[in-house]
């Protein structure tokens, strides 16, 4: 699996448990519910931060496919 495919698993992961990312295009920012234990969010929090640049351009490529004019 490569860099790519394992932050979109991390992110469909996330996503399954309730877990927002969200980026500004330089930073994420991961919001998770009280539910998620904090061992939990630890390790998505690491995660996130090994594939920052990967989960960046996932991100921004589903925002513009979303966006009107937007290039997916």
């Amino acid at each position: 699996m490569n860099a790519a495919e394992t932050a979109r698993f991390i992110l469909d992961a996330a996503t399954a448990l309730g877990i927002a990312v969200g980026t500004d295009g330089n930073e994420l920012v991961m919001l998770a519910p009280v539910r998620v234990p904090y061992e939990t969010q630890k390790w998505f929090a690491t995660k996130f931060d090994e594939f920052q640049t990967e989960v960046i351009d996932i991100i921004q490529r589903e925002n513009a496919a979303r966006e009107p004019g937007g290039r997916a």
